[in-house]
């Protein structure tokens, strides 16, 4: 029922909605299920996956390819110029490949992404062949503060997650995936990586109640507001 209201409320009805309990392990299933062991991923230097994880990507063996930010924004520009000399350099079997691009929304530093620059990373990664995965940690408070919607990230987004713990819950973070390459397997992906709870309902509760008449929206507002 909860993963039916999620759906509803981006008006996406054929995404995949999975519920997990911490921004860490979410962070680590999401990644680990998209990349092949030699594949690496994109954030900012002051991301999440790269500075409050204890180095949980890189334990699995996935690199995290920092890039500078004073923000705590990636540009679809600066995608573009790392993808490139990676693809242009002779010795790049060397190198651990890129294959998606990770941002957060709000980010680590409380900054937003606008549509347009959201609208422009998806543009470089359908170039360049790179999943892109939205942190939703702080999504409702980016969302009190933007024109755009849920609905819009799920068609911009191959995954993203829509952040309970940060937004009034116990616990709980529910990830949306809607490209069909990253559906398959999902859960076997939650249960390896110690996420698939015996009692997983209450994690559904928990969203169940926070999208019902509009309280995940009036609580991250109320955050804005203070």
């Amino acid at each position: 029922e909860a993963r039916k209201l999620i759906r509803e409320a981006f008006a996406c009805p054929n995404a995949d909605v999975h519920f997990l309990v911490g921004g860490t392990q979410t962070n680590l299933t999401v990644i680990c299920a998209a990349l092949r062991p030699h594949q690496a991923v994109y954030g900012a230097v002051p991301s999440h996956i790269n500075t409050h994880e204890a180095g949980a990507i890189e334990h699995v063996g996935h690199r995290v390819l920092p890039l500078p930010s004073e923000d705590g924004k990636l540009t679809a520009g600066q995608i573009r110029h790392e993808w490139k000399m990676y693809d242009t350099d002779p010795c790049r079997e060397h190198w651990a490949q890129p294959k998606m691009v990770y941002i957060s929304n709000a980010t680590e530093y409380g900054t937003v992404y606008t549509l347009d620059e959201l609208k422009n990373i998806r543009t470089v990664c359908d170039e360049l062949g790179l999943y892109l995965m939205m942190d939703g940690a702080r999504l409702g408070v980016a969302l009190s503060t933007v024109d755009y919607t849920l609905n819009d990230l799920a068609n911009i987004c191959d995954v993203f997650y829509i952040g309970g713990t940060k937004v009034g819950a116990l616990f709980g973070e529910a990830v949306v995936i809607t490209n069909p390459c990253l559906k398959q397997d999902f859960r076997y992906c939650i249960k390896q990586k110690g996420g698939m709870l015996a009692k997983g309902r209450l994690l559904g509760v928990q969203f169940l109640e926070l999208f019902k008449d509009g309280l995940y929206f009036e609580i991250s507002k109320h955050a804005i507001d203070m």
